[in-house]
């Protein structure tokens, strides 16, 4: 899967006052901004050395819960920092997730500190607090496939929290067979006019497959071998790939009917649809993937390869109901096996 990558604007976001503890602004920072400038020592604070962390952390937290005004315990301010964010982390983040971008944002709060350390009827407010807050952040965060990757959390001596969050999405702008949005343009350029129009059935068909098979016709190597002799190919079986049945699962993605990843469109007996530029540039990006990713996904294929596209422009018409034509592609794309040979050619 191949990405681009977009900065979204900083999301506001309100949030109350909660007993004793107060947040004091929330702000999108760059990766830097966490990071600090230099490498810091490490704190004294030991991590504790559990068997069961996820246990560890449901117990911590009840325990936090269960604290009563005037509780005598206390932790350090590392230590209260450690446990923030680990059951932050335990109840919010999931990392073992694809992602296209990354988003940082920062929220202050105050918590009380005593002789540098923190009661656990504070530890337990300002949990309280962040929870709400990491809620009502991710409800109201327009990214699609957002996880929460990383939740950090540090206290200095004046009682500032600061909460930073790591937040992984997919951005709408999606690419399939190109690395990103970037790589796809420069080659979309190469092969299309940014300024032109291309019919549906006719000249958008030709230039795709040009493009497609120029890109794809490269010589191939088989894998574990080096490139003494030749390869040859030997057909084995086309793959179709229809509008209805490949759609691309990023909303608004698709500059086509259905968010389908192959072209089509609707319009009446007269209509001649066209595709431009950006219309053109997904195809391409489209098309290539396809084959790979049928082959991908089914082991018995595995020694497959693409090595023709064919493109068909056709038309559903609907006479008797009120329902639009569909104009779509068909895409067609042969599989063969790869052979290398060390005999001559015979010629």
């Amino acid at each position: 899967m191949k990405n681009r990558k977009l900065t979204l604007a900083i999301l506001a976001m309100v949030v109350a006052t909660v007993v004793s503890v107060a947040i004091v602004s929330c702000k999108k920072e760059p990766p830097s901004a966490l990071q600090g400038n230099t490498a810091q020592p490490a704190k004294t604070f030991v991590v504790p050395n559990v068997d069961d962390m996820n246990a560890y952390l449901k117990d911590f937290k009840k325990k936090m819960q269960s604290s009563t005004r005037g509780d005598e315990e206390t932790l350090s301010l590392d230590e209260a920092a450690w446990h923030l964010s680990s059951v932050a982390n335990y109840d919010f983040a999931k990392a073992n997730v694809e992602f296209t971008n990354l988003r940082y944002d920062t929220l202050y709060y105050h918590v009380n500190v005593t002789n540098g350390s923190v009661s656990m009827t504070n530890i337990n407010a300002v949990y309280q607090s962040m929870a709400n807050d990491i809620d009502s952040f991710y409800q109201n965060l327009n990214l699609q496939e957002k996880h929460f990757r990383f939740i950090g959390v540090s206290v200095s001596e004046n009682g500032q929290v600061m909460l930073t969050i790591i937040t992984s999405y997919v951005d709408l702008n999606h690419t399939w067979y190109f690395d990103d949005g970037y790589e796809a343009t420069d080659y979309c350029l190469d092969f299309f006019d940014s300024y032109t129009y291309y019919i549906w059935n006719t000249t958008a068909i030709s230039q795709l497959e040009y493009a497609i098979n120029l890109l794809e016709g490269r010589d191939y190597i088989m894998p574990g071998e080096s490139h003494s002799g030749r390869v040859y190919y030997v057909y084995s079986t086309d793959l179709v790939f229809n509008y209805d049945n490949y759609i691309d699962p990023y909303p608004n993605s698709s500059p086509f009917i259905l968010n389908s990843r192959i072209f089509a469109a609707e319009g009446d007996t007269w209509s001649t649809p066209r595709l431009d530029f950006n219309a053109m540039c997904y195809c391409l990006d489209s098309y290539l993937e396809l084959p790979f990713e049928y082959i991908a996904g089914h082991a018995n294929y595995g020694t497959l390869r693409p090595v023709n596209w064919q493109i068909e422009g056709v038309r559903y018409e609907f006479p008797d109901t009120y329902k639009w034509d569909i104009f779509c592609h068909i895409v067609t794309v042969k599989l063969a096996q790869v052979i290398a040979s060390q005999d001559p050619i015979q010629y």
